[in-house]
């Protein structure tokens, strides 16, 4: 064999032997598997409260239920179906003062607005299954109500426009429509305890609970 030849020979060997090494490596630069990212996307409600405090607004409102309307934002965390939504609600509805005597209600004839503005920030699940269109979720969380009473010729001190703190429990259904779009629906449960029952005729009636129960439609925008 010449010079040449066991020069090739050896070459070949080399190389021939190092390609299969090179192929059990693993290739750099390959990118990994992507985490799931954060979910963000807003949504609107409308719906109907009912009153906890039900012989007070009956009292004063002539009903102690009416629609709400209300809207936030929801961030869907990386940590399978966890969940935090933010958003806020209104309830208003008009009626008269009154004094209770006797056990009879008494109507002033002075006209009042009534107003619920609560801030709820919400913890949740939802309970996702690989293909489902529907998606069933639960949550927890805080709420801070700002109550207003507005009348006609009312004096210094008259009106009342305060906040309160309490709690809610949420459940509800969402149905995907598309990516980016949902419809559902949600029965919310808030108290607000302490909030009334200090004077008027919540006093008379025992009534010291601010929250009530609410049914509410909800349509979601976002991934």
């Amino acid at each position: 064999m010449t010079r040449h030849s066991a020069t090739a020979a050896v070459l070949i060997a080399l190389f021939g032997g190092m390609s299969p090494v090179a192929a059990q490596q693993p290739a750099r630069g390959r990118p990994q598997a992507a985490a799931r990212a954060f979910e963000i996307g807003g949504y609107g409600t409308v719906g109907r409260l009912n009153l906890t405090a039900a012989d007070t607004f009956e009292a004063v409102l002539g009903k102690h239920a009416g629609p709400i309307l209300g809207g936030g934002i929801t961030i869907g965390l990386p940590l399978g179906g966890l969940y935090v939504e933010a958003g806020a609600w209104r309830f208003k509805e008009d009626g008269q003062r009154v004094f209770l005597a006797g056990g009879q209600v008494f109507e002033l004839g002075v006209p009042l607005t009534v107003t619920l503005t609560p801030i709820e920030v919400t913890a949740g699940w939802r309970f996702r299954q690989r293909g489902a269109r529907i998606v069933p979720y639960a949550g927890a969380g805080i709420t801070s109500t700002r109550y207003r009473e507005a009348a006609g010729f009312a004096g210094a001190g008259d009106d009342v426009d305060e906040r309160f703190s309490g709690y809610h429990f949420i459940g509800g259904v969402q149905l995907k429509i598309r990516r980016w779009l949902g419809f559902g629906g949600e029965v919310v449960w808030t108290t607000t305890p302490d909030a009334l029952g200090t004077g008027g005729v919540s006093r008379a009636f025992g009534d010291d609970d601010l929250g009530g129960t609410s049914v509410r439609g909800k349509i979601t925008i976002g991934r």
